[in-house]
């Protein structure tokens, strides 16, 4: 589920997430401050309401099968 929330937080994240790379890899500093950090905490928190809103299914795991030999 897509909401605009989430599309803006991600979103954030993706240029926060380009800003950041730019610094390290080539030494440009964006013009305007931006907290990584808080970016980053809110989009995790964005998707763990998304894991926690959906339903479990039960799968079987994993099957063994004995052989004689």
């Amino acid at each position: 589920m897509t909401t605009p929330e989430t599309i803006k937080i991600n979103s954030e994240f993706a240029n926060a997430a380009y800003k950041d790379f730019t610094s390290v890899r080539f030494g440009l500093t964006p013009c305007c401050h931006y907290d990584f950090q808080s970016i980053t905490i809110k989009k995790y928190a964005c998707q763990w309401e998304e894991l926690k809103n959906k339903t479990l299914e039960r799968t079987l795991g994993l099957l063994s099968k004995s052989i004689d030999c």
